[in-house]
């Protein structure tokens, strides 16, 4: 059995056994990246390449049950914790140095209810994402233009 060193809230080292994250592991159904894997460089960087900071694990989150099993699980053990949306705090503080990274970036997405004049925006989309002929939606004072589209919902 193996072991992890992550850093707690108070900046001291906690080991984890990999039996304990693969249980997490087994919640998610984003990705979890330790430094070994593969994807684990390009989901820590961020638009300042100044910052190089070196997370534990990575929670690739796909959705909002994702995040709520991260945030428990960081709580549960005591863990270091950085949120990252878009990844453009000038400052890097959307990853942490040896703990926990919750990545929203994965959840990208609008979803928009005409009949109800709701929207709802996961992760800051760019418009990349939401380009497409939707027509033109009125949200209370807002107007979606004819370029946003609404994705599938990813649940």
């Amino acid at each position: 059995m193996t072991e992890r060193r992550i850093l707690t809230t108070k900046g001291t080292e906690r080991v984890l056994d990999d039996s304990v994250i693969d249980e997490f592991v087994a919640g998610l159904r984003g990705d979890l990246l330790r430094p070994s894997d593969h994807a684990y460089d390009a989901a820590r960087k961020v638009w300042n390449g100044m910052v190089d900071k070196r997370p534990a694990l990575i929670a690739r989150c796909a959705g909002t049950a994702d995040v709520v099993d991260s945030v428990r699980f960081a709580r549960e053990h005591d863990l270091l914790v950085s949120v990252r949306g878009g990844g453009h705090d000038y400052a890097g503080k959307s990853v942490c140095d040896g703990g926990l990274m919750i990545d929203l970036s994965p959840m990208k997405g609008i979803h928009v209810d005409p009949a109800r004049r709701t929207a709802l925006a996961r992760s800051r989309p760019r418009a990349v994402h939401t380009m497409g002929p939707a027509g033109p939606i009125r949200l209370g004072n807002a107007v979606l233009n004819s370029r946003w589209r609404v994705p599938p919902s990813p649940r």
